[in-house]
């Protein structure tokens, strides 16, 4: 007996808001070439564009060439559709009523390539990921994207094929933003109760849904209506601390302070993010091309620097504009076979400030505003690592007499009875390039690190010094061999001391005043709750001491 055709089918979901027009959700250089026509989807006005892009060489046809000798005539386009659905419900509290010539919220649905037609502006980021917090199964997480909030901006996806709760995945309960999960779950009244789904919510929201338009309307309804019931668990709820902005006054003011801080040299609560739930479906890219330059493509991922360059560049008045039209696409190699759309560069980058007692980020092109009881997890932790005390004697004051940071690190050596090793690196197996162990080490396997710290970077920088020197000492015997030779060149035996770290002792030097753990910046108190958290899971104890550094005359 033949089986029967299901009603259902998966398909990609996109929710937009603010946008002026429905035309205004497909980007302009898609605007020619795709077909524009007004639909029905039962009985609601719709908008279907579709089409296929110009027809170009493959990008790998002039390397073939010159390796084989022959020519490829071979060209490529891709077909892609979006179904735009006006959402028109007055009670929805993200949009005006239907009859708003403004401001609308639209559905997207995206056909093969279709999501690279949509205007990245209007995208409401997160959204299928906040479908999937409140209808995912909390125990059957299968895949988890996670970017740390620390001044690495680093993106990583971990995935459990069998399912799994958040905690399984190392998620930490400061310091990391979720951008993707893939779970399974189910959403009341879609598909068959006794039968959950994989639910996949990023930016969009992907699960089967009805091939009638009639049950396909009633579907995008629950899941509305899903968006209005509370996390199905705190653990999971935690994911949403971090809230989206969306008070376009509130934005201009915080724009203005991502340029401020993107034209100070110093100013160091800048970072480099990876956008990659806009590209996952490429995979590695291996060149790109800032557009809004004139510079051609490059090898490589682009830096940060790169990326801000020419804003840099720009007159005071057309620095925003030079901002807002800066977009990174990317290859899959320097002969240009295309392997994205256009990235805006805003989305690349991540920034922290503080206004009016608050606390915000940026984070994919979008700002949020971190949740008090977020904020107070991650100043709670950082009170306690400073409230611990230090096992060693009262170190020596930091005086003009010390010319310089290897000065003052010999007599710390002398007063704890340790050997100073400021400037003498060691070589491991497992890391390109040399590191330094410690500026002092003591036999009983403390490694001191001292810094001298007046702004977040340094105070970063010296956090994840302590922390890649005491990681790769607890495994890599290579390394261990290598912080022996140091210790003999000193004078000193390496039987006497324990070159596996116990204690990692952060020395912070500030000029006139201490540092405190409240005068860090978030971006440094994160950095340094998620490396205490890396340390204790290996056996190390983790101590700050800040001391004050007299000021040269």
């Amino acid at each position: 007996m033949p089986r029967e055709k299901s009603a259902e089918t998966r398909m990609t979901l996109y929710r937009l808001l603010g946008l002026p027009s429905t035309s205004d959700a497909i980007r302009e250089k898609y605007m020619e070439g795709f077909a524009e026509e007004q639909v029905k989807v039962g009985d609601r006005e719709a908008t279907l564009f579709h089409g296929r892009t110009e027809e170009k060489d493959v990008g790998w046809g002039p390397t073939a060439r010159g390796l084989s000798g022959k020519a490829i005539d071979v060209k490529n386009s891709v077909p892609a559709a979006v179904l735009l659905i006006p959402d028109l419900e007055r009670d929805d509290p993200e949009i005006e009523a239907k009859e708003a010539k403004t401001d609308q919220a639209v559905w997207a649905v995206t056909f093969g390539m279709g999501f690279h037609l949509l205007e990245p502006r209007y995208i409401d980021n997160g959204f299928g990921q906040r479908v999937a917090i409140r209808s995912a199964d909390q125990t059957k997480l299968n895949s988890v994207t996670k970017v740390t909030l620390d001044e690495r901006s680093k993106t990583e996806r971990s995935s459990i094929p069998s399912g799994a709760s958040l905690r399984n995945f190392g998620f930490e309960d400061i310091g990391e933003l979720a951008t993707r999960l893939v779970a399974s779950g189910s959403i009341e009244g879609l598909g068959n109760p006794a039968k959950p789904v994989t639910i996949r919510g990023a930016d969009a929201l992907s699960l089967p849904l009805s091939k009638k338009p009639e049950s396909f309307l009633e579907d995008l309804e629950r899941i509305k209506k899903t968006l209005t019931l509370p996390p199905v668990s705190d653990e999971l709820g935690f994911l949403e601390k971090l809230t989206i902005i969306k008070d376009k006054e509130l934005i201009e003011e915080l724009d203005e302070d991502l340029l401020d801080a993107i034209l100070d040299p110093d100013g160091k609560r800048l970072g480099l993010a990876w956008p990659h739930e806009t590209i996952d479906e490429f995979g590695t890219p291996q060149a790109y091309r800032l557009a809004g330059t004139r510079e051609g493509t490059r090898d490589g991922l682009p830096t940060l620097n790169e990326l801000l360059e020419p804003v840099r560049d720009a007159g005071a008045e057309d620095r925003k504009r030079k901002f807002d039209s800066l977009a990174v696409i990317l290859f899959e190699s320097k002969d240009e076979q295309l392997a994205s759309g256009r990235l805006p560069v805003r989305k690349w980058i991540s920034f922290e400030t503080d206004k009016d007692g608050s606390k915000y980020f940026l984070h994919s092109g979008r700002w949020y505003i971190m949740e008090n009881d977020y904020a107070g997890v991650v100043q709670k932790r950082t009170d306690e690592i400073f409230g611990r005390a230090a096992p060693l004697p009262p170190l020596p004051a930091w005086t003009a007499t010390h010319h310089d940071e290897l000065a003052y690190n010999k007599e710390v050596a002398q007063v704890v009875g340790g050997l100073c090793l400021d400037r003498k690196l060691i070589q491991g197996e497992t890391r390109k390039g040399k590191i330094e162990a410690c500026d002092v080490l003591m036999q009983d396997g403390t490694f001191i690190h001292v810094k001298h710290t007046d702004s977040s970077s340094p105070a970063s920088h010296l956090l994840a010094q302590a922390l890649v020197s005491a990681e790769i000492l607890t495994y890599d015997e290579a390394a261990k061999l290598s912080l022996a030779e140091r210790i003999t060149e000193q004078g000193a035996d390496p039987a006497a001391y324990t070159l596996t770290p116990k204690k990692v002792v952060i020395v912070m030097a500030k000029e006139e005043r201490a540092l405190t753990a409240d005068s860090l910046y978030t971006f440094t108190q994160v950095n340094l709750g998620r490396q205490d958290r890396a340390l204790a899971s290996r056996g190390v104890e983790v101590y700050v001491v800040p001391i004050v550094k007299e000021k040269k005359p």
